[in-house]
């Protein structure tokens, strides 16, 4: 059997869809030996390549459905695959085989107010039509799965949840090399609240930085490190007023292999997004032994029960709280790193890999779900 995918978020920095993809596809190839996989780049994806699988690098220019719905095609109806793994959220719009869809989270249809009125329609038409042509349709958690259902008429029985894992790579780094971190970062000497994740108005950024500052009235030397893009969640004015604070260090990007690190330099890690398919940021700091504060909405409260500090609403009293308490209440704050740590395997990619591996030979048998 054949198995092409679409990799088009592959690439350096891989995160969210190409995190899931680099992590899947060479694990599937392992499982499945007897199969042939493909992968789809805009770009040579990986250093090396990916063990067991093959990678076809396509010409790439105007954004990613004019590459979907063009070199993708073209591709597929060349190489004409057995199954193919759209990764992406969509199809192409005249693809017509077996195909096996990641749907990560539908914000664009259950939030449209948050991108323009053109795009969130586009995009509503294709997951739309994409939900419907597909075999089968990966969730990574129960949330987004509900969530479909409640909005789109799919048999539940094609929607399978699968939770994402967490790379090996992420564990708590030794104390030296975490104080010659912070010592770098100019960071030295005080407790630290981090933020990772591209910045919108969603996530809270602002809200959480007001929290902290007062916070500092009772710990002052409490920081912030924050390391993200700001995509549209900042105005002019909060941007600049978070800059300007001697307290907070703000980077809009990380290496990847200092990642673990950033969390191990951590007393807690601050994650209130009011959004969230599954959530990687706060699983990778948990990974690294730093407690996790989350807002308890959408697919948080799922996927971290018991493994964070929940946070009912992102008023300043409640984000105070649940931050004081990670940071001084040992009863709230070490018992779910230890939690989390007797149920990582929980958030295993080779656990996350086999489940998909019997979904694809399940299809290879015939056995759709319906």
């Amino acid at each position: 059997m054949k198995i092409a995918a679409d990799g088009f978020e592959l690439g350096q920095g891989a995160r969210g869809v190409g995190r899931v993809i680099l992590n899947f596809l060479p694990r599937l190839a392992g499982l499945l030996p007897q199969d042939s996989f493909i992968v789809y780049t805009k770009e040579e994806a990986v250093r090396g390549g990916l063990p067991g699988v093959s990678e076809v690098v396509l010409p790439w220019r105007g954004g990613y459905l004019r590459w979907l719905n063009g070199p993708l095609r073209r591709a597929l109806r060349t190489d004409r695959p057995d199954i193919f793994l759209a990764s992406n959220y969509v199809l192409p719009i005249f693809f017509s085989g077996t195909s096996v869809l990641f749907e990560h989270d539908i914000s664009t249809v259950s939030h449209p107010e948050w991108y323009s009125r053109k795009y969130a329609l586009s995009r509503n038409l294709l997951v739309r039509r994409s939900l419907s042509r597909a075999a089968a349709v990966v969730v990574p958690s129960e949330f987004t799965r509900q969530e479909i259902l409640s909005r789109f008429e799919v048999p539940a029985p094609k929607i399978k949840t699968i939770w994402y894992g967490v790379e090996d790579t992420f564990r708590a780094a030794p104390r030296d090399l975490v104080g010659r971190w912070k010592q770098d970062m100019g960071l030295a000497g005080k407790r630290l609240v981090g933020f990772l994740g591209s910045i919108f108005r969603r996530r809270h950024v602002s809200e959480l930085i007001r929290a902290v500052g007062r916070l500092r009235r009772e710990m002052p030397d409490l920081g912030v490190h924050v390391v993200g893009e700001n995509l549209g969640g900042l105005d002019r004015a909060e941007l600049d007023e978070i800059r300007a604070l001697p307290w907070v260090r703000w980077d809009t990007a990380l290496r990847e292999e200092d990642l673990a690190l950033f969390y191990s330099s951590l007393d807690v890690f601050a994650y209130l997004s009011e959004y969230e398919g599954f959530g990687f940021p706060p699983l990778e700091a948990l990974a690294c032994g730093t407690p996790a504060v989350v807002l308890n909405r959408t697919s948080l409260g799922e996927v971290f029960g018991g493994l964070a500090v929940m946070v009912e609403s992102v008023e300043e009293e409640a984000i105070v709280r649940g931050l004081r308490s990670a940071l001084t209440d040992e009863s709230s704050g070490i018992p779910p790193v230890r939690n989390f740590a007797a149920a990582r395997e929980r958030f295993s990619w080779p656990r996350a890999a086999a489940e998909l591996a019997g979904l694809l030979s399940g299809l290879k048998s015939g056995a759709r779900p319906s």
